[in-house]
């Protein structure tokens, strides 16, 4: 047991350390966090502390299994000799880097990821400027050396009383097997930083504490750690900055479309699991699997929309924070995950607004609940919420037709104007409807469209309740997809079918949203700038869309699949391997693209954009500027 003991007394001390070079950020850099109070800051080194164990659990887990291997010879003095020396080094390192990080950070306000090292790589200068950062931060180092003195002394003094004569008899390998066992299984949770539905990642900091103060919470040999093996984004410099800004800016500022500057309206921004274009009669003149969303289309301004990815985790930021997804990693699960974001939710809630996020699905999926905290959303409502079991799918969540009902009875008790986003999940596989309702809805030929009509019921049952609020008559409902299901039919199979989903803006006697269907290109991170123009709000905002209202919009669309780039303007489609064109249609006569004209029609002015695009996009996440900065 003594030896047990001596482990934990080391790792506490370990776990301590860590925590005050993780700190060393904030108090050598107190003016950039001067807005939180004392008991935010301890809040954020307290949540802190999960991450830290994380960390410890990841990087000293081969050396601790080691230790705890049930074998005598493990216990000698030159094995435990090499097993603390690899210890000490290891969490020497990651000191080091928390303190290096503690400086560092002020340039780039975002703790240090992995492509850190690609950065050196591509930086001659780097080596000639690493003097003189030791220089200027001499006292950074002085703490560096202060902090491994004292871990390497204190670590010592806690060293197990055994030697070479130890002796291991059967029982005490029993115990020792038995403690490898529970060390292992200790390990797993701390490396997934607990027994939640999926391992913490960078995106979780902002769960517990505001997002503003991730990176206290973070340590960087964690962020680091979580961002290997993504080949993060290049900067790029096709495009002098003045020459940028008049290609494509994403700083974005509107005239109102009221007589009045700021039309206070709630805001309900509906994102439908997997609706595709094609399960819609409104669209597609065929069979439909949506009558009630069909009918309140036809009162609605409504678009053809491009989605910016094929995946919820991609959708979900488009939608709310104008964040498209230009890699193979998602924003929420890359290295970026930490950078300071806005949307729809941040800028209302300037104007008082009272904003939520609400998806019947288990708590931790996806990290929508991280992102809901970081975009600005002040309640989050999950699986965890909604306290009747019964109405569970057995799969995912919630089924859509009560959890609507709960949405409606929430937002009576909310304080107007609110912003609110719903996000339905009973049109995903297994494709299940409520017992109740078998054989109640059309089956088409995608086993989906069942759901797909549930769905729509629920919807309809939605709007039948809401109709009779208060609030009702003076919201702003947005509703879109948040990517496409598989296609049936030969365009919803290509590269522009697949993710084309349902757009429309609708407010009852609202002359604005006249009835009406607008073709190609529209977004998803077109719905932030629109809903903030259409509210008659002035602020400017950083987009990575155009809105809907503005007359002088350039109309474009892009996405990331497959390891490829795709970007459309009102004739052309253009898709890219990196920075090379691969292919171009001209996707209003050939819409099944069918026809490359790569070498035979000139797309110069969309290649210029889509540079112009890129490196507004890779320079702007890789610099932490997705807001605006006071």
């Amino acid at each position: 047991m003594q030896f047990y003991f001596a482990t934990f007394k080391r790792l506490i001390l370990i776990l301590f350390l860590l925590s005050i070079s993780r700190m060393c950020l904030w108090s050598f850099n107190m003016a950039l966090f001067s807005g939180f109070s004392f008991a935010q800051i301890f809040n954020a080194w307290w949540v802190g502390l999960r991450f830290d164990l994380s960390l410890i659990s990841m990087i000293l887990s081969v050396m601790l299994l080691i230790n705890f291997l049930p074998f005598p010879a493990v216990r000698k003095r030159k094995v435990q000799k090499y097993i603390d020396a690899a210890i000490l080094v290891i969490v020497s390192l990651a000191l080091a880097t928390n303190l290096i990080d503690a400086i560092y950070y002020r340039f780039t306000l975002k703790r240090m990821t992995f492509d850190i090292f690609s950065y050196i790589k591509s930086t001659d200068a780097f080596w000639d400027v690493a003097p003189t950062f030791l220089y200027d931060f001499w006292w950074t180092v002085l703490v560096g050396i202060v902090i491994i003195a004292f871990l390497i002394k204190l670590y010592f003094r806690t060293k197990p009383t055994f030697g070479d004569d130890f002796n291991m008899g059967w029982k005490n390998r029993v115990k020792s097997a038995i403690g490898f066992i529970v060390v292992a299984g200790l390990l797993v949770i701390g490396i997934r930083g607990g027994l939640q539905l999926k391992p913490i990642g960078i995106v979780d900091a902002s769960l517990k504490a505001p997002a503003a103060l991730s990176p206290v919470v973070l340590n960087t040999p964690f962020v680091m750690v979580k961002s290997y093996g993504y080949t993060g984004l290049r900067l790029k410099n096709d495009f002098s900055e003045n020459e940028l800004k008049t290609i494509f800016d994403p700083s974005k500022s509107y005239k109102p479309l009221h007589q009045k500057d700021f039309s206070v309206k709630n805001v309900v921004i509906i994102i439908l699991e997997s609706f595709s274009m094609e399960h819609m009669g409104y669209y597609t003149g065929k069979q439909t699997f949506t009558p009630f969303l069909d009918s309140l289309l036809s009162k609605s301004l409504t678009y053809k929309c491009v989605a910016n990815g094929k995946r919820s985790i991609e959708g979900i930021p488009a939608v709310l924070s104008a964040l498209p997804t230009l890699s193979d990693e998602s924003f929420l699960n890359s290295s970026y995950a930490a950078n300071s974001i806005e949307g729809i939710a941040g800028t209302l809630r300037k104007y008082n607004y009272h904003t939520s996020f609400f998806h019947g699905g288990k708590n931790g999926t996806m990290s929508f609940d991280s992102y809901a905290a970081s975009a600005g959303f002040g309640h989050y409502f999950g699986l965890n919420e909604y306290k009747h079991d019964g109405d569970y799918d057995g799969h995912w969540g919630i089924w859509d037709e009560p959890y609507m009902q709960y949405f409606s009875r929430q937002l009576e008790d909310f304080p107007q104007p609110f912003m609110t986003t719903v996000f339905t999940l009973s049109s995903h596989h297994p494709y299940k409807v409520p017992e109740e309702y078998l054989n109640q809805f059309p089956k088409g030929a995608l086993e989906i469209q069942q759901t797909i009509a549930y769905t729509d019921f629920a919807l309809s049952k939605f709007f039948e309740t809401a109709s009779k609020t208060s609030w009702f008559k003076n919201t702003l409902f947005v509703i879109t997809a948040d990517h496409t299901s598989e296609g049936g039919t030969p365009f919803y199979q290509n590269s522009l079918g697949q993710f084309c989903i349902p757009l429309a803006f609708y407010a009852q006697n609202d002359s604005i949203l006249v009835n009406q269907k607008v073709d190609f290109p529209v977004q998803q991170t077109d719905i932030y700038p629109s809903v903030i123009q259409y509210l008659g709000i002035t602020d400017t905002i950083i987009s990575f869309g155009e809105s809907v209202f503005d007359t002088a919009r350039t109309p474009f669309a892009v996405n990331f699949f497959n390891q490829k780039m795709q970007i459309l303007n009102n004739e052309l489609l253009l898709q890219l391997s990196g920075d090379e064109p691969m292919a171009l249609y001209h996707y209003r006569t050939d819409s099944l693209l069918a026809q490359n004209l790569i070498n035979s029609q000139d797309f110069s002015s969309l290649l210029r954009f889509q540079k112009a695009f890129r490196q507004q996009f890779n320079n702007r996440m890789i610099k932490n500027q997705l807001t605006l900065r006071p």
